[in-house]
C-alpha cells in the first residue's frame, strides 16, 4: 500500500536578516494558493535587533490589499497564525514582541493551516501600507515553506 504524503515546497525568504524595514514591494512574498499549511520560522541570524516587530500578512487580491494573518482577517473558519509548539493563536499575527528576537525553537516556529484558496503571505516590518514595526539595529530572518 502506497503512502500519500503532501508535497513540501522550497523554503522562501519573507524577510532578510538585518533588513531593518523589510521588503513590502512585492519581491518577498509566498504564494500559498491551495496549500494545506504553511510553516513560518523567525530565525535569529545577523545582528540582534531592537524595537522591531515582524507581522505575517495575507493578501487575497494579488497583493493589492494586505491584512495581518489573524483568524478574523483570514475568515472562512481559519484559525489564523499559530505558534507551532502549542497551537496558541497569535492574535495580532506578530512573530515577536517589540525588539525581542526568539532564543528558543519553541518561540520561532509558526504555522497557518489551509486551504487558502487564492492567497499569498509576506512578512511586514512597517512602511507604507504595512503592519509591523521597523527594526533599529538588526533583525532576524523570516522564512516559510508551503506544505501540500
Amino acid at each position: 500500500m502506497a503512502s500519500i504524503s503532501p508535497k513540501i515546497g522550497n523554503t522562501v525568504t519573507l524577510a532578510t536578516a538585518n533588513a531593518l524595514t523589510g521588503t513590502v514591494d512585492g519581491s518577498q512574498y509566498l504564494d500559498v494558493s491551495g496549500a494545506r499549511a504553511v510553516v513560518i520560522a523567525q530565525l535569529n541570524y545577523g545582528t540582534d535587533g531592537t524595537a522591531g516587530i515582524d507581522v505575517i500578512e495575507i493578501s487575497r487580491d494579488a497583493g493589492k490589499t494586505w491584512l495581518a494573518a489573524t483568524a478574523a482577517n483570514i475568515a472562512q473558519g481559519h484559525g489564523g497564525l499559530r505558534r507551532a509548539s502549542d497551537g496558541t493563536a497569535i492574535t495580532n499575527a506578530a512573530l515577536n514582541a517589540a525588539g525581542t528576537e526568539a532564543a528558543t525553537i519553541a518561540n520561532t516556529l509558526f504555522f497557518l493551516r489551509g486551504p487558502f484558496g487564492k492567497a499569498m503571505i509576506r512578512c511586514a516590518r512597517g512602511g507604507a501600507g504595512a503592519g509591523g514595526t521597523a527594526w533599529v539595529t538588526g533583525s532576524p530572518a523570516v522564512v516559510a515553506v508551503v506544505i501540500g
